[in-house]
């Protein structure tokens, strides 16, 4: 199984959150509000396209309630979802948490799921050492 490291740990410095960890954090939560944006374009458009179909006289409030909750929804099953896959990570041996703070993490090449993996290292910095 090769190793690579592509998430270094956060400086444990005095400072409860560091710059590296805030760093890890944006991006991670970029990427989340990236993904949930682009597919609730897409679901939204689904489900106006038919409902329209099913319904000429539909409200606009029935859209953007049906948009506003995909969103939300879309939201808190990536980061389950990365949260799941982390965990089998780490108990399937795919994730390697270095003894030294010095050491980078190291996440298996072969690792399956591996950017949700890498995504919940992101949003949660603190799992790297637990």
């Amino acid at each position: 199984m090769a190793m690579r490291a592509p998430v270094t740990p956060p400086d444990q410095s005095n400072s409860p959150m560091t710059a590296s960890r805030q760093a890890m954090m944006f991006r991670g939560m970029c990427k989340v509000v990236a993904i949930a944006f682009v597919m609730n374009q897409v679901l939204t458009t689904i489900f106006t396209y038919v409902a329209q179909q099913l319904d000429t006289a539909l409200p606009r409030q029935t859209i953007w309630i049906f948009s506003c909750v995909t969103c939300g929804l879309l939201t808190l099953w990536l980061q389950s979802d990365a949260r799941r896959a982390f965990g089998v990570a780490r108990e399937k041996g795919f994730v390697k948490v270095p003894g030294d703070k010095s050491q980078d993490l190291q996440i298996a090449d072969d690792c399956p799921k591996r950017w949700l993996v890498i995504l919940h290292i992101e949003l949660n910095p603190a799992a790297i050492r637990a």
